[in-house]
């Protein structure tokens, strides 16, 4: 958490909640589920009846355990330095620190503080339940429930808030029947959807949250405008290749890719709203399932027109939540929509009117006499509303609404000022997100089942959307397709037969894999630095549209010989792997750059790849590695040892040690640019002073043969 100290609310929240989704992951893997069991009481005598209610010891443990830890934390926050300086860090670090305080390590206490106390709850729990990893963490919502009565800051609010929960959630239990119903909703699950319900009012009873501008937060570039051209030939690219690799995939991988691309779409629904506005939320997946049960419950024909209707139900739904949630922002605006997915899962899917069987089966699209029959139809169609939303998209940002809407994301209380209605630019926001995630759940042609619309499914699909880049459409399309073919990933590695990747996992820490689930600001290295870095290797590899265009149609030849099964499918996988790191890199250099002799060497070059992407796609590598992973293991060499072989015939070093080409060495990094920093230190070297760098190249070197006048 300390390398993104200073970066926006909704950079700290996406942290928490990959952290977290990330630990659950790994919780799983060393406790699996199947082997979970209570603990059994810490405390097996003693029982004490108050108003005859028999109270036994392991009961009275936690009271007391209760007791003390507010007794003790209040003095620690109100007694001790320690306390003060975790208080102050909140209200102003760069003041705490001009005062001789350490925020840094403050913080870090903190942390430390806070996780103890909620490890010391997980073991009073888990000794009278049987510890589920995915149902005790996602009671970090029963904790901010009570924590906000004190509006995170009073010990005595949130000790009074939790108690007020607790007896709220055990009424409801005790007195609600099993058959009670308001109207046409049961209340059988009401007592579950209590916290979540708590949790809102108390949020809307908070005070509206002040626009500040003091707050120092990271100065940042700002994003690039995306091209419209650009965007509209990718685009197309994509549904090219959608239609080309899903018709080579088996049923079942068909079906996978779809929900992949379900995912996709819920992800863009991000990013106007996270990633052009700066605003969170958390119940994405809520809005992609209320488009699906509107298709499923109206439009089981498949009729495109129920798709729009799912699409402007989807869109009320959003701008209704928005309307509370407009005063709230940063953790408060997080926590408000965590709480709306919580409640529609427990109080709106979980109807049976709604979702008869805890299911709902969303049709193929059918728009006039056209009507979509197999996954493979439906997955082009999910690839084209993609592709026309992402577009959509960006001719949004290029407009004068987009621009708004980064204005706002960058300084709510400059645009205040300016006079712009920020409430009818969340509202908007808000009511597009939810309309293109509506629409990923009507589009989806598959069967939902009432676990898809969790708050745990929701987490990923906004960690996965600042992974791969919460203000690209490129970057959601990455996300959602990384969480949606994972079960393919999975079912390669279960597939594996003499077990490396085993072996790898004992080699590795599982701590490693808590930093899959972090995204934080990084400090890049300085462009320059990266040139000097690079310099000397693989002289004139620029892209050229030459070497674009042979890629383009040695990928559509691979997929043609797939297609007429003159080769196997993991052949097309190994020869586009090849294609794509061992091929495409070297093609520019085939066309060497004007003035660079490599008269000779082009012809052997383009035979030699030529040769190299046949081999590869006719090696029978299904029968001839029966494992997986020695597979993909074995593919992975080839590449790199075809790379190398093809740099030696170009007459490239790719670690600019060696002379290959035949060059003088005194010749070697001549044609390559300096950065001014290494200018300065040749200079120096030479004698040469600053004034003389200045000067032009060419009159630079008449002066340095003695020919000019200095």
């Amino acid at each position: 958490m300390r390398g993104i100290e200073g970066a926006q609310e909704v950079v700290k929240i996406v942290v928490t909640v990959s952290l977290m989704v990330a630990l659950i992951f790994v919780a799983l893997w060393i406790w699996p589920e199947d082997q979970a069991h209570p603990l059994g009481n810490l405390v097996s005598t003693g029982e004490l009846k108050v108003a005859g209610v028999t109270l036994t010891g392991q009961r009275l443990l936690t009271i007391g355990t209760a007791i003390v830890v507010a007794i003790v934390l209040r003095f620690i926050l109100r007694g001790t330095r320690l306390g003060i300086a975790m208080r102050a860090v909140v209200d102003d670090r760069s003041l705490l620190k001009l005062n001789g305080g350490r925020p840094d390590r403050t913080s870090m206490l903190s942390w430390a503080l806070g996780a103890s106390l909620a490890a010391v709850s997980g073991v009073l729990l888990a000794s009278e339940q049987a510890p589920s990893v995915i149902p005790l963490t996602l009671l970090v919502v029963n904790a901010y429930a009570a924590a906000v009565v004190g509006r995170l800051r009073s010990i005595p609010g949130a000790f009074a808030g939790s108690i007020v929960l607790g007896l709220a959630i055990s009424y409801v239990g005790a007195y609600t029947p099993a058959d009670a119903a308001w109207g046409p909703i049961a209340l059988d699950n009401l007592q579950r959807a209590v916290p979540a319900i708590m949790l809102f009012l108390v949020i809307l009873a908070q005070p509206q949250v002040r626009l500040r501008a003091h707050s120092l937060q990271r100065a940042r570039r700002p994003m690039p405008v995306p091209n419209q051209r650009l965007a509209a030939i990718g685009g197309l690219v994509l549904v090219a290749t959608v239609v080309g690799i899903g018709s080579l995939m088996s049923g079942p991988d068909q079906n996978t890719l779809l929900k992949g691309f379900g995912f996709a779409i819920a992800t863009l629904s991000l990013v106007p709203l996270t990633g052009y506005s700066g605003q969170i939320s958390l119940a994405q997946l809520t809005f992609t399932g209320i488009g699906a049960v509107v298709m499923a419950s109206w439009g089981a024909s498949g009729d495109v027109f129920w798709v729009f209707v799912a699409v402007a139900v989807c869109s009320a739904v959003g701008a209704l939540v928005a309307l509370p949630a407009l005063r709230l922002s940063g953790i408060y605006l997080a926590l408000a929509t965590a709480a709306f997915a919580i409640f529609c899962y427990w109080m709106v899917f979980q109807q049976q009117d709604v979702m008869p069987g805890s299911t709902a089966s969303v049709p193929y699209l059918k728009i006039g006499p056209l009507e979509v029959g197999s996954d493979f139809g439906q997955l082009v169609v999910l690839a084209v509303a993609f592709a026309v939303i992402a577009n959509v998209l960006v001719a949004l940002r290029r407009s004068a609404w987009g621009r708004r809407l980064t204005a706002m994301r960058d300084s709510p209380v400059a645009c205040a000022t300016l006079g712009l209605n920020l409430m009818s630019t969340k509202v908007g926001v808000f009511a597009l997100s939810a309309a293109i995630a509506g629409a990923g759940g009507a589009l989806a042609g598959r069967t939902f089942v009432v676990d898809d619309f969790g708050l745990d499914q929701s987490l990923p699909i906004t960690m996965l959307a600042v992974v791969g880049g919460i203000g690209s459409v490129g970057g959601a399309l990455l996300g959602g397709l990384l969480l949606g073919v994972a079960p393919i990933a999975t079912t390669a590695l279960a597939a594996n037969a003499i077990g490396v990747f085993r072996v790898l996992q004992r080699l590795g820490h599982p701590g490693d894999l808590g930093h899959a689930g972090l995204h934080g600001d990084r400090p890049r290295a300085h462009p320059r630095r990266c040139r000097s870095r690079h310099r000397g290797r693989l002289p004139g590899l620029l892209p050229l549209r030459e070497a674009i265009a042979a890629a383009i149609v040695a990928a559509a030849a691979l997929w043609l010989a797939a297609r007429t099964e003159l080769i196997a499918n993991w052949g097309l996988f190994a020869a586009v792997v090849v294609l794509a790191f061992a091929v495409l890199p070297v093609l520019p250099a085939i066309l060497p750059p004007p003035g660079e002799n490599r008269r000779g060497r082009v012809g052997p070059t383009a035979v030699w790849l030529v040769v190299l992407l046949a081999v590869t796609a006719l090696i029978p590598w299904e029968n001839a590695i029966g494992s997986t992973g020695f597979r993909l293991i074995a593919i992975l060499g080839w590449t790199v040892l075809g790379a190398l072989t093809t740099l030696g015939i170009l007459g490239l070093d790719p670690t600019g040690r060696l002379n290959v080409s035949g060059a003088s060495p005194d010749h070697i990094g001549l044609d390559s640019s300096l950065g001014d920093a290494e200018a300065m230190v040749a200079a120096a070297e030479v004698g040469v002073d600053e004034e003389l760098l200045s000067v032009p190249t060419p009159v630079a070197l008449e002066v340095l043969r003695g020919g000019g006048d200095r």
